[in-house]
């Protein structure tokens, strides 16, 4: 069964990859993460 986790309030240095990688070393597999950036600021 598949979830989705919404995790908000990230620094700014945030990469997909890095992220993956907190939640991937407690045991979970990951399948796809994605890091919303704003268009206007590139943050």
């Amino acid at each position: 069964m598949g979830s989705k986790l919404y995790v908000g309030n990230l620094s700014y240095n945030t990469t997909e990859s890095s992220l993956r990688s907190v939640f991937e070393a407690d045991g979970r597999q990951v399948t796809s993460v994605s890091v919303v950036m704003d268009r206007d600021t590139g943050r």
